[in-house]
């Protein structure tokens, strides 16, 4: 429990200080391989953590990833966009006023990223933990082709998030990204992942059931991309860190919430199969919801310009070393 409490605001600092080295424009990129380097460390603390246990024991575990931190804590510096301390933060505030924290988590923008990150995060978090008893129970698959297949998905995930990443910045840097919202093209690869998802659900064909797994899927994960770099356009500087913990407290609920309800539903099912195909149906429609919700309603420069946060404000105010 320590250990969570300490680990749960990794993920929202981390992002808030990607952003102090980036321009509002160009944090899409970074922000993907910010996610996909947490997925990557995974895959190398597992058997590197696994040698230290074998070696030293379970408890060095703990202290190498610490000193790790420490590492990182030390070498680590601040970017030239982050927003100022101490003396500097109250010079900024006075040119850049912060706004009421509660009138960004209420703006639609806000919510409605909240919400559609969820679902994605709802999504990846099925995949992981029923997707390999699905695979196994309702298509007969062994053990090994089950672990296969979400290990490609994983590597899918991954494609998936730098290539909307490679994208989004070059759009940005040939300007052409103004033809589509940020909202509205996140909200649409929600739609996608949807149909995907309801597709894999009720097709019986198995040569069009597995390739849904390996990107159609995975398109709902941008969604977590882009309210990350939403949020930080609709928020002051200073208050950016709360803000984008605050929308980490709610997309991470997925992760609590998906299995347990995709469970309850498989287990009040007639059988395992029409149990799974309710459930994949259920993450359907909320996928379908959100977004529609993000796409109609997701608009950060809207927002932004209602709140009286200019992108200049947005993008911090660059400071010195």
């Amino acid at each position: 429990m320590l250990l969570g409490f300490a680990e749960g605001p990794a993920a929202p600092v981390a992002a808030h200080h990607v952003f102090g080295w980036f321009e509002q424009r160009e944090r899409t990129l970074p922000t993907a391989v910010l996610m996909v380097g947490a997925a990557a460390g995974v895959a190398v603390a597992a058997p590197a953590l696994g040698a230290v246990i074998s070696h030293f024991g379970w408890r060095w575990a703990f202290g190498a990833a610490g000193l790790a931190s420490l590492l990182w804590a030390v070498k680590g510096r601040e970017g030239p966009l982050a927003p100022p301390v101490g003396s500097r933060a109250r010079t900024e505030d006075a040119v850049c006023p912060e706004v009421p924290l509660r009138s960004v988590l209420l703006s639609p923008t806000f919510v409605t990223a909240a919400l559609g990150s969820f679902a994605a995060y709802w999504v990846m978090s099925a995949k992981l933990t029923w997707l390999p008893d699905y695979l196994h129970t309702a298509l007969g698959w062994d053990l090994r082709q089950a672990g296969a297949a979400v290990g490609g998905g994983a590597v899918a995930n991954g494609v998936v998030l730098l290539a909307h990443g490679l994208l989004a910045r070059r759009a940005a840097l040939r300007g052409t990204g103004g033809r589509l919202s940020a909202g509205a093209g996140a909200g649409l690869l929600l739609l996608a992942s949807a149909a995907a998802v309801a597709l894999f659900a009720t097709s019986g064909i198995l040569w069009i059931k597995i390739p849904m797994m390996f990107g159609p899927m995975a398109l709902a994960l941008v969604m977590i991309t882009v309210a990350q770099t939403s949020v930080a356009r609709i928020t002051p500087p200073s208050q950016r860190g709360v803000a984008l913990g605050a929308l980490v407290a709610v997309f991470a609920l997925g992760g609590i919430v998906s299995p347990l309800i995709l469970g309850g539903i498989v287990d009040s099912a007639s059988t395992a199969t029409a149990g799974y195909r309710n459930g994949w149906l259920v993450t359907a429609a909320l996928l379908l919801i959100t977004g529609l919700l993000a796409a109609l309603f997701m608009r950060p420069e809207k927002d932004a310009k209602r709140l009286g946060v200019p992108e200049s404000q947005a993008t911090g105010v660059p400071v010195s070393h």
